[in-house]
């Protein structure tokens, strides 16, 4: 099998599992980098083995073959506080999730993630 037929490979076999469209807000940071700024960033597509991201801030020769950490951003409503060792917890409850979100966060759950 010569390299270019195996590349083909691997990226049909990235295919395999269905990417879903999504319009999410969220953050990223670039691991490594000594500024340990968060940046924007666009989720477009989300599968469970990746997702397809519009980058902000960030040029190719910096972010090509890095690890990126990410952060999705999801409303929901503040329905109890308490206080527990100095600090303040909240009880939320998500709002507004589209299908696809409420979706990712079954499969987490069913996957058993521990975030």
């Amino acid at each position: 099998m010569t390299v270019d037929s195996w590349m083909g490979l691997d990226h049909e076999l990235r295919r395999v599992v269905p990417r879903q469209p999504v319009d999410w807000q969220g953050f990223y940071a670039l691991e490594g980098d000594p500024s340990g700024r968060w940046r924007p960033c666009r989720f477009v597509d989300i599968s469970e083995a990746g997702a397809g991201l519009l980058l902000s801030g960030t040029s190719a020769e910096e972010a090509e073959g890095r690890h990126v950490l990410l952060a999705v951003q999801l409303r929901a409503e503040v329905r109890n506080l308490t206080e527990q060792g100095g600090e303040l917890r909240a009880g939320t409850q998500f709002i507004g999730l589209s299908e696809i979100e409420q979706q990712y966060l079954l499969s987490m759950s069913r996957a058993g993630m521990r975030w």
